[in-house]
């Protein structure tokens, strides 16, 4: 988004509440509308679909504007659960309020629809990385997603300040928590990855585009 958009939008969204939500909790549900939007001021989220008992969520750690937009700007119906998988602070803006500011600048509306449009193909190149390939390939585009999502460049290596549960990577590539886990502690013997605390940092993030076949 363009940064001087992103700057009055986020202006705009500070005005209003700031609301807090607790690791784990689910914030909305299928079928719920959701006639707010909001902007993540911390934190991270997961949004999913149960089909079969099993979770699938989408390969995105900050979907809510998207989910939002599309259902409160679009008229969609809302087909998520969104889940707080650290602590949360988003700041939520009615939607009639939000059509209102934007509406008096075409070149938000622009930026706006451009931020929507450019979610949906990012979320369609994470499916295509992620669910294509076997295990090891799957885990290494989960692992690419994450770094363009939340990494730190740290000279060479590449630092996720956050503590990436297992269980959601597992739901977003369609494989279970325990090959997720697997082929991280692969990755780690090959010297690809370490830990800091609880956190990873990628070494050879080249070599994780290799196994990722990008």
């Amino acid at each position: 988004m363009n940064e001087k958009i992103k700057k009055q939008l986020e202006s705009f969204f500070s005005q209003f509440e700031l609301i807090k939500y607790k690791k784990g909790q689910v914030l909305f549900r299928p079928g719920e509308n959701l006639n707010t939007a909001y902007i993540e001021k911390s934190g991270f989220l997961r949004a999913y679909v149960t089909t079969d008992g099993k979770e699938v969520s989408l390969p995105s750690l900050r979907p809510l504007f998207f989910c939002a937009g599309i259902n409160g700007l679009h008229k969609k119906p809302n087909k998520y659960f969104v889940e707080a998988i650290t602590a949360v602070e988003l700041w939520a803006v009615p939607m009639d309020d939000l059509i209102k500011f934007i509406e008096k600048d075409i070149n938000i509306v622009n930026e706006v629809n451009k931020k929507l449009i450019d979610d949906l193909i990012d979320l369609s190149a994470n499916w295509q990385q992620i669910v294509a390939g076997d295990a090891t390939s799957k885990v290494a585009g989960l692992i690419l997603m994450i770094a363009k999502d939340v990494g730190e460049k740290k000279g060479s290596e590449i630092l996720v300040n956050f503590n990436t549960p297992h269980r959601v990577l597992a739901s977003m590539a369609g494989i279970t928590r325990e090959t997720v886990t697997l082929q991280i502690l692969k990755f780690q013997k090959q010297g690809y990855l370490y830990n800091k605390g609880r956190k990873m940092v990628i070494k050879n993030i080249e070599k994780i585009k290799e196994i990722a076949k990008i």
